[in-house]
């Protein structure tokens, strides 16, 4: 999916189901991010008591699917698999997922030559019903889950990034689509209630909000595809957002460019010296940087034993952030 798409389709879906314009903003910064941390930070420098800060890794900006990246990272937040549904989709239409359930092989089936590439039952998927399990795990462990409930927000941005990235790039169709889908996940989040598995019965159709909303971004993607850049492109997803005029809008840290906010949030609630230091570490586990690459620790290591009950346990995408968590 489209770098924009990440924040823009995820903001205007939270203004389209009415949830408040602030809580809307910060979960499009957390699906936002991923898109920012797909490169290795290499001048990120921070550290306490000379313990190094690794941020997560969440893609690989390398086409190539066989090239998945510093821990395995395109396999868990780039190319999310549907573990063999994509066998299933033979039907013209992408939203029948009425397959069997989901398919488990061991590792010791696979060949040699398997274990350097990607086999067949990791093929990413649409909508899959396993990227909407990776979004119920976070509706459910927030009601009970200590950890999760500290993060629910950052863990549920940090997956809508995942979910959102099982659509193809570049193609209006697909994007419209993962923008109903996106209101879904997020009408679901903000009830409590678990996302059905397959199919789109979720009464969005009834949403005027959310159709009138469709029906715009649907008008305007074409012109998108034949804008030059990217500044360009972000004004046109700007322009879907003039009907929503509200003081939230302008948070203190508008002044700074949006790729930074989460940065700057970090380096100054951390008191972050010059060196790399940070001198406030339960400031700087309060910021929004800190949150995300915690919740998408947690991704990594919940990924990697989804993967390993299924066999798969030459493709560990565990990350640390370096320090201990909580």
């Amino acid at each position: 999916m489209t770098s924009l798409f990440h924040f823009y389709g995820t903001y205007l879906a939270g203004l389209a189901l009415n949830i408040e314009p602030k809580t809307a903003r910060l979960l499009a910064k957390y699906a936002g991010q991923g898109v920012l941390q797909q490169a290795p930070q290499t001048r990120l420098n921070w550290h306490s008591d000379c313990t190094p800060v690794y941020p997560i890794h969440t893609g690989c900006s390398d086409s190539d699917i066989n090239n998945l990246g510093p821990f395995h990272c395109k396999l868990a937040f780039t190319y999310f698999p549907a573990f063999g549904e994509h066998k299933e989709a033979v039907a013209p239409s992408a939203n029948c997922f009425d397959g069997p359930a989901l398919i488990k092989r061991p590792a010791t089936q696979l060949s040699k030559s398997q274990l350097t590439m990607v086999p067949d039952l990791l093929t990413c998927q649409p909508d899959s019903r396993f990227a909407r399990t990776m979004l119920n795990d976070v509706i459910f462990k927030a009601r009970y889950h200590h950890k999760v409930q500290l993060m629910s927000e950052a863990l549920f941005g940090c997956r809508l990034y995942v979910y959102q990235n099982t659509w193809p790039l570049e193609h209006w169709q697909a994007l419209c689509q993962c923008w109903l889908a996106t209101c879904y996940a997020l009408h679901c989040w903000q009830h409590g209630q678990p996302l059905k598995l397959s199919g789109s019965d979720w009464q969005m159709q009834k949403n005027a909000r959310v159709q009138y909303i469709y029906r715009r971004l649907c008008a305007l993607y074409p012109k998108m595809i034949k804008t030059p850049n990217s500044v360009s492109r972000e004004r046109l997803w700007v322009s879907l957002l003039s009907d929503y005029t509200h003081p939230e809008l302008f948070e203190n840290d508008s002044k700074s460019p949006r790729d930074l906010a989460f940065l700057e949030q970090a380096r100054l609630l951390g008191r972050i010296t010059k060196a790399g230091r940070i001198q406030a570490i339960n400031e700087f586990k309060q910021s929004h940087w800190y949150k995300f690459n915690l919740a998408a620790c947690y991704h990594c290591h919940w990924f990697a034993q989804q993967l390993s009950e299924r066999g798969f346990t030459q493709f560990d995408t565990r990350q640390c952030l370096g320090f201990e968590l909580v």
